[in-house]
């Protein structure tokens, strides 16, 4: 498998615009060629090669190492083959990417998985807001792929979603789910407040009860997930510890709501956090 290495020489002075750096794209260059492909910097543009050292070749495998907070759209448009990061990219990571995978080693800004349609984002690290959310104008937000975060979310993860999972392994902040059309969202840590908020379908998976549970938001009952060991088997080969743990949502109590939008969501409390029936 070929696989090219980009390693930034330097955090840039300005935001740097990564998007153009996808295996796809690359595909078949010539080093000399790579080189001297212009990237967005700031108000200007430079060479990638005054920017990364590169070594390798161009295939389906492209490792990008040493990026900061300004290295922005990193994987945006993602439709195959694997992006590999070590350090801290910033905003947009993944955003409306439709295939492929991108692997992080770090933390990542806001909006990882903008507009998603498709594909795989890992990030071992936290994340900032708007988790698979929405682009400006859009009146959907993520609508397939696979989102997992080992670390810790921000506000508004899953908004707008309307289909494909996210995995937060840490705490989520505050409306979770917001407006959710469909799809599942797992939150193993805490979940801040107004979870679910708005939502029309859907189900929020959540391993701790919330402080407080929605208004808007009525109990069902506590069952049995009999989906939980298809769910896992789903995640396991990316993620086996992450597997373990959404096997362990073997019984849940269940919530129905937004009871204001229809009431056709629910949000699922582990029966060890709901205290059991």
């Amino acid at each position: 498998m070929t696989r090219l290495e980009l390693t930034l020489a330097a955090a840039p002075v300005g935001a740097l615009d990564l998007a153009p750096l996808v295996p796809a794209a690359l595909a078949g260059m010539k080093l000399d060629r790579v080189r001297r492909l212009r990237l967005r910097h700031g108000t200007r543009s430079s060479a990638l090669g005054d920017i990364f050292a590169v070594n390798g070749e161009p295939g389906e495998v492209l490792a990008l190492r040493g990026l900061t907070s300004g290295c922005l759209r990193v994987g945006a448009g993602l439709g195959a083959g694997t992006l590999e990061i070590s350090g801290n990219p910033g905003d947009e990571l993944g955003r409306e990417m439709s295939g492929g995978a991108i692997l992080v080693r770090g933390n990542a800004g806001d909006g990882v998985g903008l507009g998603m349609h498709g594909g795989l984002i890992r990030v071992q690290g936290s994340v900032g807001d708007r988790v698979g959310g929405m682009l400006p104008g859009a009146t959907r937000g993520m609508n397939e792929g696979t989102i997992l975060v080992t670390g810790d979310a921000g506000e508004r993860v899953g908004e707008r979603m309307r289909r494909g999972l996210i995995a937060i392994c840490g705490d989520s902040g505050a409306y979770t789910g917001d407006r959710m059309l469909a799809g599942t969202i797992i939150v193993l840590g805490a979940c801040g407040p107004h979870a679910g908020a708005g939502m029309r379908r859907g189900t929020l998976l959540l391993a701790e009860r919330p402080a407080q549970m929605p208004a808007t938001f009525n109990p069902c009952g506590t069952f049995a997930l009999t989906i939980m060991p298809l769910l896992a088997q789903h995640v396991a080969d990316v993620d086996r510890r992450l597997a373990r743990r959404i096997a362990d949502f073997n019984r849940a109590e269940r919530w129905c709501g937004d009871m204001a939008h229809g009431g056709k969501g629910e949000i699922l409390l582990a029966a060890t956090a709901a205290g059991g029936r």
